[in-house]
């Protein structure tokens, strides 16, 4: 027997029948908790063996791998943007030589793992932004929104500086 997937994904048909609505609807969200589930046991845990900058960390994982990781929904100074040895310098001072845990969220284009990552149960991307060493990279994600407003509230870090400019934007800038 063919199967004809025209006829099994009939939109119109599904949304017609509130059986077969129901049913898509749990098939979705079924799909989405194994994704997450997927997502969740593709953390592990590595040890820092180089900080690259202030976003972005070289790991050696416990099958002696080496893994490029962006952490994920923050965005800190580029090297030869002000403040972005700071942050370099920040990152290194709590991580550098640690065992952490990184917290698999996605790969980017350039194939680096998009993570979380932990040390003694802290969030140190969320360490970085409320330090004021990067700033919540919210283009991606909002997770760290609050912890940014608290480090400009406070002017930490990059923010005392009157008019910090966004990596972003000072990439756009300043081309390499």
């Amino acid at each position: 027997m063919r199967l004809n997937i025209e006829k099994i994904l009939n939109l119109r048909k599904i949304l017609s029948d509130p059986k077969k609505f129901f049913s898509f609807l749990i098939l979705i969200f079924i799909l989405i908790f194994i994704e997450s589930f997927i997502a969740q046991t593709k953390s592990f845990d590595a040890k820092v063996i180089k900080v690259i900058d202030g976003d972005t960390i070289e790991v050696l994982n416990l099958k002696g791998d080496k893994n490029k990781i962006r952490l994920f929904g923050i965005d800190a100074p580029e090297l030869k943007q002000k403040f972005g040895i700071e942050a370099k310098n920040y990152l290194r001072s709590i991580i550098q030589d640690k065992k952490v845990k990184i917290i698999y969220k996605d790969k980017d284009i350039y194939d680096r793992i998009l993570a979380i990552v932990e040390f003694d149960n802290l969030d140190i991307n969320q360490i970085m932004v409320s330090k004021g060493f990067a700033w919540s990279y919210s283009f991606y994600s909002d997770i760290y929104t609050k912890d940014q407003k608290f480090a400009q509230k406070n002017h930490l870090g990059l923010w005392e500086d009157k008019n910090p400019i966004e990596p972003y934007k000072w990439r756009k800038q300043n081309k390499f």
